[in-house]
């Protein structure tokens, strides 16, 4: 897949016959890849490219920073699960105050007609662009009769009559529902940072202290984790909370990786989460929360051993 900065370079490229769909794909979860699969098939069923445009910044980013939405995805995770669906081109516009400006006819003729030039276009049915959003999927539709490209419009999908949304996976995140989070997404949620020193408490169990990269943080509390390491993947018990047995101030995301003696400081890692083993909670001493954490990780182990089971 190549990544294209921008529709204006997009239109040097002269790619013919694509097959374009359009979205902030944040996330990239099972609705996006239905879009984005759907864009694929029809592309390869012409002949031609399946392209994703986008955004980076969000468009609320720029607009109204403290209505942005935490991301699931930092842009480089996006890419690499749209580039793992097949897709050809990744089209990032780059949002900025002026180009919000656009009216939707503006953004219609500007960059769907004459830089992306699409044989078709997939979208979801709650799609809306331009200026205030103003911009329909019955807009698109009349632009493409008259154009000469066909647009295809999936409906939302659900899973336990849960809607398959951003909007219900961060809810889902923050609460602490890690797995079912997961089932939505189609993978598990994903977090990444570097290791920083941490408080030494000397309980007997090493941990690894993330200094998150993002602002989308499970609810405080236990879980069951996947830990992806420059030394490859280890299972891991995480704790994500403020050390109320130690009165702790700040919020911390520390990680006890099993089997694990090698050294991570200054190294980035990604914590995969699998599922919530407890709430956070203080303890009356420091021996009850050694006593618990054996717990916690003794389950933890239990809930990855079943998964691989499950999985193999």
């Amino acid at each position: 897949m190549k990544i294209i900065s921008g529709s204006t370079a997009f239109k040097k490229l002269h790619i013919k016959n694509c097959v374009v769909t359009l979205g902030n794909f944040d996330g990239v979860h099972r609705g996006h890849q239905k879009i984005i699969r759907k864009a694929i098939a029809r592309a390869r069923a012409i002949n031609g490219s399946a392209v994703v445009y986008t955004f980076d910044p969000h468009p609320l980013n720029v607009l109204r920073p403290e209505q942005e939405p935490p991301k699931i995805t930092t842009f480089e995770e996006k890419a690499h699960v749209i580039s793992t669906l097949g897709v050809d081109y990744l089209v990032c516009e780059h949002f900025t105050k002026r180009f919000a400006q656009k009216t939707p006819e503006a953004f219609l003729q500007d960059v769907i007609c004459r830089r992306l030039q699409p044989r078709e276009i997939v979208i979801g049915h709650d799609y809306s662009f331009g200026r205030g959003r103003n911009g329909s999927v019955a807009m698109l539709e009349q632009v493409g009769s008259q154009h000469g490209f066909i647009v295809h419009v999936e409906p939302d999908i659900r899973d336990r009559n849960i809607p398959v949304r951003s909007t219900t996976i961060r809810t889902l995140i923050t609460g602490g529902k890690v797995s079912l989070a997961a089932k939505l997404l189609g993978s598990d949620y994903r977090m990444s940072g570097t290791v920083v020193h941490g408080k030494k408490r000397r309980i007997g169990f090493p941990t690894a202290n993330l200094s998150h990269v993002k602002d989308l943080v499970p609810h405080n509390g236990v879980y069951a984790v996947l830990a992806d390491t420059p030394y490859g993947t280890y299972g891991a018990a995480v704790n994500i909370g403020f050390n109320p047995t130690f009165d702790g101030k700040k919020r911390t995301i520390e990680a006890h990786l099993f089997d694990f003696n090698e050294d991570l400081y200054g190294r980035d890692i990604t914590l995969r989460f699998v599922r919530k083993i407890r709430l956070e909670r203080k303890f009356d001493s420091p021996e009850e929360l050694k006593r618990q954490i054996g717990l916690d990780i003794d389950k933890a182990k239990k809930i990855l051993a079943s998964r691989k089971e499950s999985r193999s």
